[in-house]
């Protein structure tokens, strides 16, 4: 009798932990947050808790997600443990308060996090790949040099479409720059996603800021050091980096071409350089939109796993 006593014990606190561990599963998005005694609301991420227990993260319910990490449950602590190498907001035990059909409530780090279960992520129609083949870039550095094998960057910087003061004038008037990615990461199969520049023109101060948006901060952060001053903006050019924000150490511009894209025809000046870490850049800067890229080609040819090569497209404008 003890011993069906026992037994029956294991089997309810193992039915137990997987009530809880089913009721985790699912689509939870971020309502509130509590620290330090203040209410901070109006989020919009959304915590995949999935049944193999991998970790899944979405920006919104709009977007697509990614994998952050690995979940269980610990049924002696109460607690979620999840582990994750991208961000230390999905890293650590999380504390369960409560946790039924339509709520998920714990505490993490000192912060009471609640959220709302949702049905399903609303996405986006798929994006569709522009081109199925990673992409490669065949020049050398010595390409970049001249007949003498020297590299005159301000000889190469007045071929370019653009100065600086063209490209803050124009901007100002604009939001968002939006661009299809496809990203192929060593040999994997290429993904896609969108990827979206914010422009932050103040018109009391004349400065303009150019911010891209973060995942893991749920914001667009500062590209450059501070916003830049459009009167003085020649001395400080150096500070803000447009999109593709990787600065070229070498390169040349190889002339001009018609490019077509979901906005339009575009005349663009083609740039061929170098810059950190040996990457290899092509880009097709649109010459009538100053700071607009109608085509960006990234190639980083390493061992895996840290060679990445992307397709930047422009997308929207607004």
């Amino acid at each position: 009798m003890k011993r069906i006593v026992i037994i029956s014990a294991i089997l309810f606190v193992a039915f137990t932990v997987k009530a809880q561990e089913k009721k985790i599963i699912g689509n939870w998005q971020l309502e509130t947050v509590v620290q330090d005694g203040k209410t901070m609301d109006d989020f919009k991420t959304v915590f995949i808790f999935s049944e193999n227990g991998v970790l899944n993260a979405a920006r919104s319910p709009t977007s697509n997600p990614i994998e952050v990490g690995t979940w269980k449950y610990n049924k002696k602590q109460k607690t979620i443990v999840m582990t994750s190498d991208l961000d230390k907001d999905f890293n650590g035990a999380a504390a369960v308060i409560k946790v039924d059909k339509k709520n998920l409530v714990y505490k993490k780090e000192g912060a009471i996090l609640k959220f709302a279960k949702i049905a399903k992520l609303d996405l986006p129609p798929k994006i569709e790949h522009v081109t199925t083949i990673k992409p490669t870039l065949d020049f050398t550095y010595d390409d970049l040099l001249n007949e003498e094998g020297e590299f005159y960057y301000e000889e190469e910087t007045t071929k370019l479409p653009w100065k600086i003061k063209e490209v803050l004038t124009f901007l100002k008037d604009y939001k968002d720059i939006i661009y299809t990615a496809s990203n192929f990461s060593d040999d994997e199969e290429p993904d896609s996603f969108l990827v979206s520049s914010r422009i932050i023109y103040n018109d009391q101060e004349q400065t303009i800021d150019v911010r891209e948006y973060s995942f893991f901060q749920n914001d667009y952060i500062e590209m450059g050091e501070n916003p830049i001053s459009i009167n003085d903006s020649e001395d400080n050019q150096e500070y803000l980096y447009f999109f593709p924000k990787e600065k070229l150490d070498h390169f040349k511009v190889v002339g001009t071409e018609m490019i077509t894209t979901v906005l339009g025809n575009f005349e663009c000046t083609v740039v061929e350089g170098i810059g950190d870490f040996d990457k290899k850049v092509k880009y097709w800067m649109i010459n009538d939109k100053p700071g607009v890229f109608a085509k960006i080609i990234i190639v980083q040819d390493q061992e895996p796993p840290f060679g990445h090569n992307n397709i930047y497209e422009i997308r929207g404008i607004k």
